[in-house]
């Protein structure tokens, strides 16, 4: 399914983009079952947190009897709550247990956490640490560097591929296949706006290829500059990024080439220390 252009809504950050909800598949080894249910848990976002089974149907596609079921399973499960003042249903405590034992043995963000405390302290700008999912990335870790950040990254906060620096990173570190493919994903999902986009992201792949970096100015927010590296796991496979973020105000294109230019030596060093200790699980901030 195509989505509308950003000609056809208000220019604000839309914190679904990217995330695609698949109920079924024709290939006999998919389970339709496991992904309708799968499927209820991704509607839930950052701003739509509370949700009936009216508006999952609409979200999902299925059939509201179908939804009933499920959200009455996933309740039993412990990975639904049921709000009785507003007949509707949010995430409940199971979810959290589905994430922590991928959280804890990744051990990249502790690595990088006291480098991007001390980038986002002299930098005065948000940095970020994200890995790529489908359409999206993922924060896997942050320091909050703005004398007065309103900002609403955390572990998990979820931005779209296309529009950010850290996406557009990632879209830069992949092989030229890899490439090929996702285009041709990204080509269906943003119909009309795709040429535009395209050019966007191409011109961010020359950036990361000739400079390390790429930079993407209001591309999100308006008002949020930022900048990226990406970075290859040592398993060769998983595409991640860390990011330099902040007002557009003060995030000028010099300030931006600056901070590129430290995150790419910030890289380098989580790149030495990776491989200079042995992988732990990661026991959180200290």
């Amino acid at each position: 399914m195509g989505r509308p252009t950003r000609k056809d809504k208000p220019m604000l950050p839309d914190y679904g983009e990217g995330i695609q909800i698949k109920t079924e598949d024709e290939d006999p080894r998919f389970n339709n079952a496991l992904a309708r249910g799968l499927a209820i848990l991704r509607a839930f976002q950052l701003d739509q947190t509370l949700l009936g089974n009216i508006e999952l149907a609409q979200v999902t596609g299925l059939p509201k009897s179908t939804i009933s079921r499920l959200t009455y399973t996933l309740t039993q499960l412990g990975y639904l709550h049921y709000r009785e003042e507003f007949g509707k249903y949010e995430l409940a405590a199971g979810v959290v247990g589905l994430a922590y034992p991928y959280l804890a043995n990744m051990a990249l963000p502790a690595i990088a956490r006291p480098l991007m405390e001390e980038l986002a302290a002299r930098s005065k700008t948000n940095v970020g640490l994200g890995v790529h999912e489908g359409m999206s990335i993922l924060y896997l870790e942050y320091a909050l560097g703005e004398a007065n950040p309103n900002r609403r990254q955390r572990v998990g906060f979820r931005v779209p591929l296309v529009r950010t620096a850290m996406g557009r990173a990632c879209i830069g570190a992949m092989r030229a296949d890899e490439r090929e493919r996702l285009y041709g994903e990204l080509s269906g999902y943003y119909r009309r706006e795709w040429p535009a986009l395209q050019q966007e992201l191409d011109d961010a792949v020359a950036q990361v290829e000739h400079k390390g970096y790429c930079i993407a100015a209001g591309t999100f927010q308006r008002s949020t500059n930022s900048v990226a590296v990406p970075y290859v796991h040592a398993d060769g496979r998983t595409l991640m990024a860390l990011n330099s973020q902040g007002s557009a105000q003060a995030q000028t294109q010099a300030v931006m080439e600056r901070n590129g230019r430290k995150l790419v030596e910030m890289a380098a060093e989580i790149r030495r220390r990776m491989a200079a200790a042995p992988p732990t699980p990661s026991l959180g901030r200290r």
